[in-house]
């Protein structure tokens, strides 16, 4: 994963929570409900942060893993009690087969576009057969550096189409099974859930 979008997290960590802490109370949870629905067992949250979807997984009945690249993240979910672990988007620290259901909701915009296969590949290898993929990205074609708070904390965006995740999704062996789009700010929200091909 991109180290300065690392570094960002690590030092706004507590901004980012509190910021976002009520996101599924102020806009549809109708997919994390699904997701949670359809998963019976272990779920790997990718990009977990703070622990705020984790948690949420966790109270489900689900035996979540939370997994982020940012030390302060990973520190403040294990204060949550949750198991969580330092890593990669990338090379995901886990044996082929391991999870019955991942959960990446805007975690994988942090990737280049040109690395997005590899994500993808890696989620792949670690759900089982006929496992769930939680899936949430923002719409646009663009990638880059944004400053979200004006004050130099960056932070690497990618940008995408519905149609350009559909592509993924269909190319690394899935089958959407939901779909659903909505606007809780200034963009678009894509709102995927995919079950892997056995």
């Amino acid at each position: 994963m991109d180290p300065k979008t690392i570094s960002t997290y690590n030092q706004i960590a507590k901004e980012y929570d509190e910021e976002t802490t009520p996101f599924w109370e102020e806009i549809p949870a109708t997919i994390f409900n699904k997701f949670s629905k359809l998963v019976i067992g272990k779920v790997l949250d990718i990009g977990s942060g703070p622990g705020r979807d984790g948690l949420l997984l966790k109270n489900k009945g689900l035996d979540v893993v939370c997994l982020d690249a940012s030390e302060t993240m990973i520190e403040m979910s294990e204060s949550r009690g949750l198991e969580s672990i330092l890593g990669d988007f990338m090379d995901l620290p886990f044996p082929d087969h391991t999870f019955n259901g991942i959960w990446a909701y805007t975690s994988l915009l942090h990737i280049r576009k040109k690395d997005i296969d590899i994500a993808f590949s890696e989620i792949n290898r670690t759900l089982t057969k006929k496992g769930i993929l939680g899936l949430g990205l923002i719409e646009g074609e663009t990638e880059g550096y944004k400053d979200s708070d004006d004050n130099g904390h960056l932070r690497w965006f990618s940008f995408y189409t519905k149609e350009e995740i559909e592509k993924l999704l269909d190319k690394h062996g899935f089958e959407i099974i939901y779909f659903e789009i909505f606007k809780p700010r200034k963009k678009n929200y894509l709102n995927f859930i995919a079950q892997k091909r056995g």
